[in-house]
C-alpha cells in the first residue's frame, strides 16, 4: 500500500537536462522535509544525454556532443546511460522509512504497467533477476536500453522503460524513461566506439529494447500517459493528489544544485 495521504503532481513540461536534474535534487529535499511525496512528469530540450551517478564520462564522444548542441548531465540516480528524446519521464519521490526502495520501486512500476495495458500497450513485468553486469563492463553495458533487472516493465522480453534510484538521508528519488519512439538509439553516435563496434552496439539495441509507438495499437502521447498514471494512481491508493507547477522559489533553487549534476 501507499503510506500516504497526499501526493503531488507537478505536470508535463519541457526543461534543459541541468534544469531537469537540479529540480529533482531540490525536490528530494523538499519532500525529506514536508514529507508530501511528489510525482513530477517531464520532457527535455534540447535533447539530451544523462549518465548514471557512478559512470565514467571517458566512454563519451564530448566533441560530439558539443557539435550537435545536445545537453550533457549527469544523473543523481544511478543506472546507466540515456539518450533522452521521444520519450516521457518522470521523477517519483517519497519521504525515506515508510516503505523500502524496492517496495517503490516495484509498486511504482505495476501500477506504470496497468497504466500502459489500460492504453493498450501489453507491456508486462520482468520476474527475473538480472544476470549479473552491471555499469562500465563495456559498451554493451553503458546505455541503460542494454540492460535488464527484476520488475521491469517490457514487451515479449525487450525494455520500454529505464528505471533507476537514489536513496537520500531522508528521501528516495527514482527516476524512469518511458520511450514513445526510436531517437533513444542514437545515444551510439555519442559513445567512443569505432564503426564496426556502433553497429553492434545498435543491433544491441534493437535487440534488447522496443519503444511504445511500435506495440501499441494507437499512438499515445506523453500527457495522455501522464494523465492515465495519475487517475491510476488515485483509483490505486486514494490518495488525496492535487497539480502544482514549480514555484518560482523552486526554480530559482537550481542554481545551488547545478555543480554535483554538470560534466565539465
Amino acid at each position: 500500500m501507499f503510506p500516504f495521504s497526499n501526493l503531488r503532481i507537478i505536470p508535463f513540461e519541457y526543461f534543459s537536462g541541468i534544469e531537469n536534474m537540479a529540480l529533482d535534487l531540490a525536490y528530494a529535499q523538499k519532500v525529506a522535509q514536508d514529507k508530501i511525496p511528489i510525482l513530477r512528469f517531464y520532457g527535455w530540450e534540447p535533447f539530451c544525454l544523462s549518465l548514471g551517478h557512478h559512470q565514467n564520462k571517458s566512454q563519451i564522444n564530448l566533441d560530439r556532443v558539443k557539435q550537435d548542441c545536445i545537453g550533457l548531465v549527469r544523473r543523481p540516480t544511478g543506472g546507466s546511460a540515456i539518450f533522452h528524446a521521444n520519450e516521457l519521464t518522470y521523477s517519483f519521490i517519497i519521504p525515506k522509512g515508510n516503505i523500502s526502495h524496492h517496495e517503490m520501486y516495484s509498486m511504482f512500476h505495476a501500477l506504470l504497467t496497468k497504466t500502459l495495458n489500460g492504453l493498450g500497450v501489453p507491456v508486462s513485468l520482468n520476474t527475473v533477476a538480472h544476470n549479473g553486469q552491471y555499469l562500465n563492463v563495456d559498451n554493451s553495458t553503458f546505455a541503460c536500453f542494454n540492460r535488464s533487472a527484476k520488475d521491469e516493465i517490457q514487451f515479449e522480453g525487450k525494455k520500454v522503460v529505464g528505471s533507476a534510484q537514489k536513496i537520500f538521508k531522508h528521501s528516495i528519488l527514482q527516476h524512469g524513461s518511458i520511450i514513445l519512439g526510436k531517437e533513444h538509439e542514437q545515444i551510439i553516435r555519442y559513445l567512443n566506439s569505432d564503426p564496426i563496434d556502433g553497429d553492434k552496439q545498435k543491433k544491441l539495441l534493437n535487440l534488447n529494447s522496443v519503444h511504445l509507438n511500435q506495440i501499441g495499437s494507437n499512438k499515445i502521447s506523453k500527457r495522455q500517459i501522464a494523465a492515465a498514471l495519475t487517475d491510476q494512481f488515485s483509483l490505486e491508493y486514494t490518495s488525496a493528489v492535487y497539480y502544482q507547477y514549480p514555484s518560482k522559489a523552486e526554480k530559482a533553487s537550481i542554481k545551488s544544485h547545478k555543480k554535483n549534476i554538470e560534466i565539465v
